[in-house]
């Protein structure tokens, strides 16, 4: 089949979308399909084997966000040329290149799907406008998310349109540790988070619940390491020195995969604050190394975990902090869990995850027919 995957963001530009975009390509490029990505970040015109085209034209400055008339008939221009069986938008929560090319496609009759990536809680005016002006719900557009949470924010863009929860896909035997790797020698217990310093992942608030939690530990009893970057890295450092916590949390900044994977092989919890998180591919990818998980219970990461099992899944804040100073002060819970999280998660592998989205695939075809 040749699929066109098109969305606003790609690489270079790293995140959730980007980097399952490129993994998606790749599992369908394996599959035999013949995969191309229409997108609106300049870069290559390859990456790992995918072509890539890159729509001309200005972005708004500070957010690489097109908008104006010409990088629209890029877009349009660039699926109408491609001769693909069907084309795969992805949205996030400010996408105008993606939901141009949802409706391209609705007033073309060209078999899309169209995934959203993002919880899109608050935008109930907007998406009920969209809904409106372009007639989403009563399109032949296959709609999916990334969730159960973030399908069910799409309800004022899609009413009753049936939405189908497809979880991202990850290579559950990459980001397995090792049976035989030696156990990680006593110390403290090494709590990780793996996300971007930005306001909406809720890093201040995963540092103050930490501070919290291990106030009245001892100081060999527990530490954090925060690996990723963003534009919060300056306020978050000073709070961890206000709280006195610099020899407790230390922020790692940007890894690659291979060395986010070998810390998460090197710690014991995985840790994540973000509320209005669609689905949790980081929390998913500590999963996979074995490592239990402590998030919020709004976060779409609920699909994959289990709450008192292989997860803590934290009400509110308060809840949070509970429960990383339980299991930093119970080793005996603390293993039990680490127990619970060695049974790889299911449903989740790339081997399981593209043949869903062929299926969807094929309805989108048969919906134009």
């Amino acid at each position: 089949m040749k699929i066109a995957l098109v969305s606003d963001w790609f690489a270079p530009r790293l995140g959730g979308i980007e980097l399952q975009m490129r993994d998606l390509a790749v599992a369908l490029r394996d599959r035999g399909h013949a995969v191309r990505v229409i997108c609106g970040v300049p870069g290559d015109p390859d990456v790992d084997g995918i072509p890539v085209e890159r729509l001309p034209g200005p972005r708004l400055a500070g957010f690489g966000i097109a908008f104006t008339p010409a990088v629209f008939a890029s877009l349009r221009a660039a699926i109408d040329a491609g001769g693909d069986e069907v084309v795969h938008i992805h949205c996030g929560n400010v996408a105008p290149l993606a939901h141009h090319a949802v409706q391209h496609c609705i007033r073309r009759g060209i078999p899309a799907v169209a995934t959203f990536h993002s919880v899109l809680k608050y935008y109930d005016l907007p998406l009920m406008v969209l809904d409106a002006l372009h007639g989403y719900a009563r399109s032949a557009v296959r709609f999916t998310a990334v969730s159960t949470v973030a399908g069910a924010a799409l309800r004022p863009l899609l009413r009753d349109t049936p939405v189908s929860a497809i979880p991202n896909g990850i290579d559950l035997a990459w980001w397995r540790r090792p049976d035989d790797r030696a156990p990680r020698p006593p110390g403290p217990v090494e709590f990780i988070s793996v996300t971007r310093l930005q306001k909406r992942k809720r890093a201040r608030w995963l540092v103050r619940a930490f501070a919290a939690a291990v106030a009245h530990l001892p100081r060999e009893a527990a530490r954090l390491t925060i690996v990723g970057d963003g534009d919060e890295k300056a306020a978050i450092a000073a709070i961890i020195r206000r709280a006195g916590m610099e020899d407790r949390i230390r922020l790692a900044g940007r890894e690659t995969r291979e060395a986010i994977r070998d810390r998460l092989h090197r710690s014991d919890v995985f840790l994540l604050a973000s509320r209005l998180e669609a689905f949790g591919i980081a929390a998913l990818e500590a999963r996979a190394a074995g490592l239990p998980v402590i998030t919020m219970a709004q976060s779409g990461a609920r699909d994959f975990l289990h709450d008192g099992e292989d997860a803590v899944l934290a009400a509110d804040d308060d809840a949070l902090a509970d429960a990383i100073r339980r299991l930093a002060g119970a080793p005996a819970l603390r293993l039990r869990m680490i127990a619970a999280a060695a049974v790889p998660p299911a449903g989740v592998d790339w081997r399981e995850v593209a043949p869903r989205y062929e299926a969807e695939y094929a309805a989108a075809q048969a919906a134009v027919t």
